[in-house]
């Protein structure tokens, strides 16, 4: 009985010791999806960040090409609109950054 016993002890804490492996590699499965969710919205918002720079310098490039003053090209309704959805993109880029901070924290 003593052998049984110990085989029967032995398979539950194998299986205890098997399920717990499973769970640990299931939440870092998880957390390594989230965070290749977040590095792929990352990529996006710089990409929209470059698009919208890029937008933002060939309108101050033409209005300066037409002879407009400086102070207009910085009062320029584009100009000034583009650099809203600038600071609003890298205030998503920050807490994008901050999610996957968290997200490794919990690996």
């Amino acid at each position: 009985m003593g052998l049984l016993q110990r085989v029967k002890q032995d398979l539950k804490a194998g299986w205890a010791s098997l399920r717990y492996g499973v769970a640990q590699a299931t939440n870092r499965a998880m957390v390594e999806t989230e965070l290749l969710q977040l590095r792929r919205e990352l990529r996006k918002l710089d990409g929209r960040f470059g698009d919208l720079s890029r937008d933002i310098g060939e309108r101050a490039v033409e209005l300066q090409e037409r002879n407009v003053m400086t102070e207009q090209i910085l009062s320029d309704f584009e100009i000034v609109r583009g650099a809203e959805q600038a600071r609003e993109l890298k205030l998503q880029r920050a807490k994008l950054l901050a999610e996957m901070e968290d997200a490794k924290a919990q690996s």
